[in-house]
């Protein structure tokens, strides 16, 4: 039975949910299924953010955020009384940023984004779906709820979501810990200069907490938490909304059951899954990876410095003569991929880099591949890099598009992402297929996809947090080609027989037609 999918997204493309959605409705469409995508769109023809051209080939409806990103920058709202407006983010981009985090957005905002979704949606939607697949649990759920009345619903948890209302409901609880509320702390925290505030804040701490607690609820930024009780009982009311359940991983199926109290019974586990076709080993020639680096170092530089444009970190010809040694051999390369958050762990990646980078000769080179334009949480890499002394082994090669990750890691000996309760982790699968394999931590999503010992071991993983045993996993790793081989070939394996865009499309085919004929 041929579907007519409606798939529903806020975000403009940035992140792997965006991913996910194209590879999806590319491979549905191949089975002569009709899909349409509806989402937010951001910047000109040609960029990556904007919705058409990272779509290409597929039938989109963008809501257009360049309005409202432009009326922020001039210093107005990109929200508030907007006919598009920008949507929030489930994590913290800056001052910089238009989209503000959902627990700072005051009910009354939340109430305009769904009556300009609703209108979107309901402009633009398929004359007649058979299914609406919402990713991400957000305000979408109730725009969806009124813009397809009677429409079989399907809303796929990425887990940036169920990250922000753990990290609400906590703040919540400490909120009234301290007996002052988060809109009281958030009052407390209107002043411009850090200092200023936590003076404030410090003044309405009560002596009877720990250090430890005290000095934790010093260093939150409690206006970014104005709303997160409002917030999170909207959250349980758009769940009501949502129709069938997905998430990516049994962890996220976990969490959901935590806190939002589903029955685990009542979730569907589909994982993300690998174009094979394109993410597949290839054998490049020194030279061919030192003309991949060169695009991407020196001719077409995207790394960028603290408030600073892409191309402001760029390398030279002597630079990349650096990367081989004395005999015309590449040196061990490692390329981490993510954005620059502080779930990713960078830092600490740095950190553990350094100290491996004494114990192993010649000395290898650390690429990082990502940190969306503008978008930093924490120390920069660039900045933490040079504070380490290992700046001259480590390059920046900024936001790049998907398409250019497979030839990315056919540049690579191995792929390390010590990041923390990822959700799923698309990364390490496309470096297994292309048998790069990965080091990841012991946790989330990424704990269920690679095996770390024994015969069918195709990765290591290191316990979280611990720069001590990242350290000694890379040596170990960087110093065994044999063992990385045989590592490598039982990821490409893995991959193939589990992780195949098919696959997963098998599972969500099933899922449609079983709530079509529900």
């Amino acid at each position: 039975m041929t579907l007519t999918i409606d798939l529903v997204v806020q975000f403009f493309p940035r992140g792997g949910s965006a991913q996910v959605i194209r590879y999806l409705a590319t491979e549905l469409t191949r089975r002569g299924h009709r899909c349409r995508i509806l989402c937010g769109s951001l910047g000109q023809a040609g960029q990556f953010s904007h919705a058409e051209t990272f779509y290409t080939g597929l039938p989109v409806a963008p809501m257009d955020y360049n309005a409202a990103a432009d009326a922020y920058a001039r210093g107005s709202t990109s929200m508030e009384g907007r006919p598009s407006p920008f949507h929030p983010s489930y994590e913290d981009r800056g001052p910089q940023a238009p989209d503000r985090m959902f627990t700072a957005v005051a009910p009354a905002t939340t109430a305009h984004l769904i009556d300009a979704w609703t209108r979107h949606l309901t402009s633009h939607r398929s004359s007649r779906p058979d299914v609406v697949h919402v990713h991400h649990l957000s305000h979408l759920q109730s725009a969806v709820a009124r813009a397809y009345p009677d429409v079989p619903a399907v809303t796929t948890f990425h887990g940036t979501d169920l990250k922000l209302l753990d990290q609400a409901q906590r703040h919540v609880r400490l909120a009234d810990r301290i007996a002052a509320g988060v809109t009281h702390l958030a009052d407390a925290c209107r002043h411009p200069d850090p200092g200023a505030r936590r003076e404030a804040l410090a003044r309405l701490l009560p002596h009877s907490l720990s250090p430890g607690l005290r000095e934790h609820a010093l260093a939150i930024d409690w206006r970014h938490w104005r709303h997160a009780d409002d917030w999170a009982a909207q959250m349980r009311s758009h769940l009501r909304q949502a129709g069938r359940l997905v998430t990516v991983s049994v962890n996220d199926q976990a969490e959901l059951q935590r806190l939002l109290a589903v029955p685990t019974r009542q979730i569907t586990v589909i994982g993300n899954g690998v174009d094979i076709t394109r993410f597949t080993p290839q054998r490049l020639t020194i030279g061919e990876r030192l003309a991949l680096l060169r695009h991407w170092l020196v001719a077409d530089p995207q790394g960028w410095a603290v408030d600073r444009p892409p191309g402001s970190i760029s390398y030279t010809d002597a630079d990349l003569a650096t990367l081989l040694t004395p005999d015309g051999k590449l040196r061990p390369v490692v390329l981490w991929i993510g954005r620059y958050q502080q779930v990713k762990r960078l830092p600490l990646l740095l950190e553990a880099f350094a100290a491996a980078s004494k114990k192993i000769s010649p000395t290898p080179v650390l690429l990082l591949w990502g940190g969306y334009p503008g978008e930093n949480e924490g120390e920069h890499p660039a900045e933490v890099a040079r504070r380490l002394g290992i700046d001259k082994h480590v390059y920046l090669i900024g936001w790049r598009g998907h398409d250019e990750l497979p030839a990315g890691l056919a540049c690579a000996d191995l792929m390390a992402a010590p990041a923390v309760n990822e959700s799923f982790g698309m990364v390490y699968i496309e470096a297994a297929a292309c048998g790069v394999p990965p080091i990841a931590t012991s946790t989330g999503g990424p704990a269920t996809l690679i095996t770390g010992h024994g015969a069918h071991a195709d990765g290591w993983l290191v316990p979280p947090d611990d720069v001590g045993e990242l350290a000694a996993t890379l040596t170990a790793a960087l110093t065994n080609p044999i063992e990385r081989a045989r590592r490598a070939a039982n990821g490409v394996q893995h991959v193939r027989q589990h992780h195949a865009w098919p696959r997963v499309a098998d599972r969500y085919e099933r899922l449609y037609h079983e709530e079509v004929h529900r």
